[in-house]
């Protein structure tokens, strides 16, 4: 018994391309007749045009045509569309096959065909096509659940905590001492931050995806470093943490100030969520000789599978490491640092041991008019 596909392919605007017009014409009718809407041009210029005019959902081409050949047509539809394209020719010279190949069609038909075929490849295409969307349609609604849920929890915690506190401080306003209160507001301080950085992150993520602006200026690293280990004195001091700055003091690099800071956050703070108590964080800078300036962030936590270690760029990607722990955040930290760097025409690279610590670096071009030492 012949299988059913559970996709019913669903009718498709096509374009036929040939300079033949009994060709054309009879596949207008042909194919028209299945249910498909069916456009023609007769040289492979017209083409080009009518798939920028159309957005046809499908493409059939002849190879040899006058004023432009199928090939050079489907290499400048390449340029502006990943439609699929289907080549009719006459020729079986292995070498055009490649090349066309090369250039993007996705199937041949040899000329003379039968409708029947066409029209069967036809479907076959359009339904990997529903299959592809479908699939993806899937994976994009997983992923808001999945940030939804993340979302929702990343932000109930610090909201709840402040909450709290302040019905622990009300409440205690007149027989507790002011230390006692002190320490309950830092506490709200403390959460307040975490989701002023929540929201900064999601504007960023923002930025990013419509294209970052670069104002540059002179970024003093050893003092920009000592400022954010400041900022992470707290969770430093309540880990027994040990941060090394090895940045000389006088180097600088040409660089946007805001977003340089966030990149360094998120490379110290991937650093602090991953180490364990007592362990130490070392934080360096050199030049090498190939016009690069290389700084590092180095743990010894729990480190990272090589496997993984293209994932962990990944937007809302967060990885269970090494004791099966959930970590927090949403899991666009380390995809901030990197599109940053890349911003700053740099790049970012990691090294890791599972147990044994990672080590993330940034490299950064040390033209003379980005940095200075």
């Amino acid at each position: 018994m012949r299988r059913r596909s559970i996709f019913v392919v669903r009718m498709a605007k096509l374009l036929i391309v040939d300079d033949d017009p009994f060709i054309t014409e009879s596949l207008k009718v042909g194919l028209g007749s299945r249910g498909h809407e069916v456009f023609a041009g007769h040289n492979g210029k017209e083409g080009v045009d009518l798939v920028d005019e159309l957005t046809p959902d499908l493409v059939i081409i002849d190879m040899t045509m006058p004023i432009m050949d199928g090939l050079e047509a489907t290499e400048q539809i390449r340029q502006q569309s990943d439609v699929p394209i289907i080549m009719l020719t006459a020729e079986t010279d292995e070498e055009d096959v490649v090349n066309a190949l090369q250039t993007g069609v996705d199937e041949f038909l040899g000329k003379p065909f039968r409708l029947n075929e066409l029209a069967a490849r036809i479907e076959a295409i359009m339904r990997r096509r529903q299959w592809d969307q479908t699939k993806t349609e899937v994976e994009i609604a997983q992923l808001k659940q999945n940030l939804m849920a993340t979302m929702t929890h990343e932000l109930r915690t610090p909201i709840a905590t402040i909450l709290n506190t302040l019905e622990i401080v009300f409440a205690s306003a007149e027989q507790s001492d002011f230390q006692s209160q002190l320490r309950f507001l830092e506490r709200v301080q403390h959460n307040t931050h975490t989701l002023n950085r929540l929201v900064e992150d999601l504007l960023l993520l923002a930025q990013i995806d419509e294209g970052l602006e670069i104002l540059r200026r002179p970024f003093p690293l050893h003092t920009e470093i000592e400022r954010l280990i400041a900022k992470k004195q707290t969770e430093i001091a309540e880990r027994c943490l040990t941060i090394q700055n090895e940045i000389e003091p006088t180097w600088e690099i040409n660089g946007d100030t805001h977003k340089l800071r966030h990149l360094f956050y998120h490379l110290l703070d991937n650093a602090l969520k991953f180490s364990r108590p007592n362990q130490t964080i070392r934080i360096w800078a050199k030049t090498n000789g190939g016009g690069e300036m290389l700084l590092g962030v180095a743990d010894q936590g729990i480190g990272i599978h090589p496997d993984s270690y293209a994932k962990i760029f990944e937007r809302f990607v967060q990885l269970e490491r090494g004791d099966n722990r959930s970590y927090n955040g949403l899991g666009i930290g380390l995809t901030i640092a990197k599109a940053l760097a890349e911003a700053h025409n740099g790049r970012i690279t990691v090294s890791s041991k599972p147990n044994q610590g990672s080590q993330f670096i940034l490299t950064l071009p040390t033209a003379e008019a980005d940095w200075v030492v």
